[in-house]
């Protein structure tokens, strides 16, 4: 931590995170930060899930200081347990969503996802990126620079999702400003908050906020 600290450092991504692990992180960057004279958390952590101790302790570790993130590593995590995934991670997908779920409920950035190891196939890359997203994931990781424009495309709303999205929260807006309390849209669908909640989250995702976005 020391040899990496510094003021233009924004976060450290932590591997096999453990509640213990953080702990020494968390300690590691705190006299960093001191000696740098930088303010108490400066520096944020993402997570890496991948050892089953760490799965099965996912609420200590979103709640330890500095957790700004969880991301999953499944291939350490699948040799360890001893499942052999298929093309599509479906043998993974119970973890998955104990992560996103994990996430949600700590009210941290929704995580970040595992990488595809298989290059120079942008369409396997493409599909495995939209399931990762209906799954409830907003990134993932790389393993080569070439998979960054695919990732991207996937995790970046298009203008037909951006402007259904739009749709819905002016709906929702000009109910209010009516006083009905029941938003619909144009086709007649009554909008509940969980639909609401969704569409903000497409424009959320449309405009990142800072560096942890996907």
């Amino acid at each position: 931590m020391a040899a990496v600290a510094g003021p233009a450092l924004t976060g450290v991504w932590v591997p096999k995170a453990e509640p213990e692990l953080l702990a020494t992180v968390d300690a590691a960057l705190s006299a960093a930060e001191r000696r740098l004279g930088l303010a108490d958390r400066t520096f944020g952590l993402v997570a890496l899930i991948e050892t089953a101790r760490g799965v099965l302790r996912l609420e200590q570790i979103t709640s330890a200081p500095r957790v700004l993130r969880l991301g999953l590593g499944e291939a350490d995590l699948a040799g360890e347990i001893g499942v052999q995934p298929g093309p599509d991670g479906a043998e993974l997908a119970p973890i998955r969503s104990q992560v996103v779920v994990a996430s949600a409920a700590a009210g941290i950035t929704a995580p970040v996802g595992p990488v595809e190891t298989v290059l120079r196939d942008p369409d396997r890359l493409a599909g495995t990126t939209r399931a990762l997203l209906r799954q409830g994931f907003r990134a993932r990781t790389a393993v080569h620079p070439d998979q960054l424009a695919t990732i991207n495309e996937v995790f970046t709303p298009s203008a037909a999702e951006i402007a259904a999205a739009r749709e819905v929260v002016d709906a929702l807006a000009a109910a209010e400003r009516q006083g009905t309390g029941i938003a619909t849209q144009a086709s007649g669908q009554m909008l509940d908050r969980a639909v609401v909640r969704a569409a903000r989250e497409v424009l959320r995702r449309a405009v990142p906020e800072g560096p942890d976005q996907g």
